[in-house]
Parts: structure tokens; C-alpha cells; sequence
């Protein structure tokens, strides 16, 4: 998805829900309903898309050109739930580049991860099952086994934000800052008539690791700093989950250990859940042990290590 799409999407789930306050109340307890999900070992789909901002910028003053790294994430999948968690996750994610003009300058000097940055570049497939991870890279037909993983972890490195883990849940809504609801409509895709109920606030990197087993999974650190993600939860009038957005900007605070020079500016990542089943299938490929991807971009902002000079 270009980027003129994915603003036109923040717009849309910043805006559609303003309404009035006082309905708030009424709304559904959406942690008992993803306690139940995850105890009926309830399946979901998922679709994702967002975008990273590099430190790359070039300017040609003759011909008045512009170039700037940045890097657009998408993907779309399946997870499986469990009285644990996410037990299961099957995603077919693309990575797009942009400025890779400057990314193979600066990979010509040595410089290991926008090397690996550029060999991520196009569809990679993860599944995590059965404590393993799964990779097929881009342009290859052989599965790899990379690793010991939860089953969390082909989505949740993306992701960073678990709002099906319920004590994660519990505390953004507990300090959510602006609260709303729509007035009920007629869902286009099902025909069904219902209402989104959306909050949103800010948690820090900190809060984050100490509450979510999956961040920890995907930081690999502690030291993940002190900056604060923007988010925003939407689910209907049911309490199934149905959206999440979070952003954040490191030039501010760059605190973060994985920094390195702040070759990652900002991130941007927009969730939208649907099709919630009695349970779905994710089977494990035929793989042969190899190594996971040197750079896997979103969660480099966590463990990233200095960049060469």
C-alpha cells in the first residue's frame, strides 16, 4: 500500500469515530471478550500496513532532487488463539524500499544493516507453531527453521503492540486518554448493524516491555528506553477487537538502546482484525535449520547496534 493510502487510512480511523461521549459507557467489556476468545481457541484474520523512516536523505541541488529512505510494511495472515495467548501465526509480509539509491551507498561501506535492509526487500512468509519459526525469504522456494519461537512470533515482531494478551489490553484501556463511539450503522462487508468503540493514549516502551510477553519476545533487550507509543484501539459492539493504529516518533525522545543514530525516525503501523472463527489451522512447513533475516526492520529500532562510520 503507497503511502498516500496509508495517510488517507490514519485519517479515516482517526476521524470515523466522533461521537458523543456519554454512550461510552454502555460499551461491551472488550477484555472478557478476548479472555473468551483466547479460551475457546478462537481463530482471526488480520491485515497490517504501515511504515518506517530512515535517516537517508539526499538532495541533488541541480536538478532539484530529493531522495529519503523509507521503508513500507505490509501483510496479511492468520493467528491462532489459545488459554495462552497466540499459539499460532501464519503471515505473508512484503517489504517495500524506498531511497534505495542512498541504502546501497551506504551498504557499499560496510554498513551490515542496510545490507541486510535491502535483502529483506519483497515477500517473505513466517509461521511460528509449535514453539518453532518458520521462514520462506524473499525469491526462495525452501522453508527455514530459525529458531525456538512462541507462536506469536511471525506477527508479533511487526506488531509490537499485543491487545489479544489481556493484561496488555487492560492497561491501555485504563489510561486511555480519549474515549468514543459511533452511533450504529450497517457494516458494508457483512450486513450486520453495529457500533466501534475506540480508545486511545500513549504507553512508553518500558510500560510495554514489562506488561507484553510478545514485546519482550521481539525487543531481545531491556533496554528498550522511555519513548512513548501513540495508540489507538477500536472494537465493536460485541468487544471483538477490530482495529489497531500506534505510531511513534524517535527523533524526540531517541532513548531507545537499538537507536544506533537514529537511523529509524518513525513507525507507523495500522491492524484491522476480521473474520473471527471457531479455531483455524496453521501446520508446520518442511524446513531445514538456517538464520532468521539480519535485519528485520520495525523491531531493529529495539536491538538495532550502532551504525558503522
Amino acid at each position: 500500500m503507497d503511502m498516500k493510502a496509508l495517510v488517507a487510512a490514519l485519517t479515516l480511523v482517526v476521524a470515523a469515530p466522533a461521537t458523543a461521549h456519554a454512550s461510552v459507557s454502555a460499551a461491551p467489556d472488550p477484555v472478557a471478550t478476548v479472555r473468551a476468545l483466547l479460551a475457546r481457541g478462537a481463530g482471526v484474520t488480520l491485515e497490517y500496513f504501515g511504515n518506517t523512516g530512515t535517516d537517508l536523505f539526499w538532495q541533488n541541488d541541480s536538478p532539484r532532487q530529493q531522495i529519503t529512505g523509507a521503508v513500507g510494511v505490509r501483510g496479511t495472515g492468520k493467528l491462532k488463539l489459545g488459554p495462552t495467548g497466540v499459539t499460532a501465526s501464519e503471515i505473508t509480509r512484503v517489504v517495500d524500499l524506498k531511497g534505495q539509491v542512498l541504502m546501497k551507498q551506504e551498504a557499499a561501506r560496510g554498513d551490515a544493516y542496510f545490507a541486510g535492509l535491502l535483502a529483506s526487500e519483497g515477500t517473505t512468509r513466517m509461521i511460528s507453531t509449535k514453539g518453532w519459526l518458520y521462514h520462506l525469504p524473499p525469491k526462495s522456494r525452501a522453508w527455514l527453521r530459525t529458531g525456538r519461537a512462541s507462536g506469536a512470533a511471525a506477527v508479533y515482531g511487526d506488531q509490537i503492540i499485543n491487545v489479544l494478551e489481556p493484561a496488555t489490553l487492560a492497561k491501555l484501556l485504563a489510561t486511555a486518554e480519549r474515549s468514543d463511539v459511533t452511533p450504529w450503522y450497517k457494516n458494508r462487508d457483512t450486513g450486520r448493524r453495529q457500533r466501534i468503540y475506540t480508545h486511545s493514549g500513549t504507553i512508553t516502551l518500558k510500560e510495554l516491555y514489562r506488561l507484553s510477553p510478545s514485546f519482550r519476545e521481539a525487543a531481545g533487550t531491556s533496554d528498550v528506553g522511555n519513548d512513548e507509543i501513540w495508540w489507538q484501539y477500536l472494537y465493536d459492539d460485541r468487544g471483538l477487537p477490530d482495529r489497531l493504529v500506534w505510531h511513534f516518533i524517535t527523533t524526540l525522545k531517541a532513548d531507545s538502546i537499538g537507536l544506533g543514530d537514529n537511523r529509524i525516525r518513525s513507525v507507523r503501523l495500522v491492524t484491522k482484525f476480521w473474520d473471527w472463527q471457531a479455531k483455524v489451522s496453521i501446520i508446520p512447513p518442511k524446513a531445514k535449520p538456517g538464520r532468521a533475516p539480519a535485519v528485520d526492520e520495525i523491531t531493529d529500532i529495539l536491538r538495532a547496534g550502532d551504525r558503522p562510520r
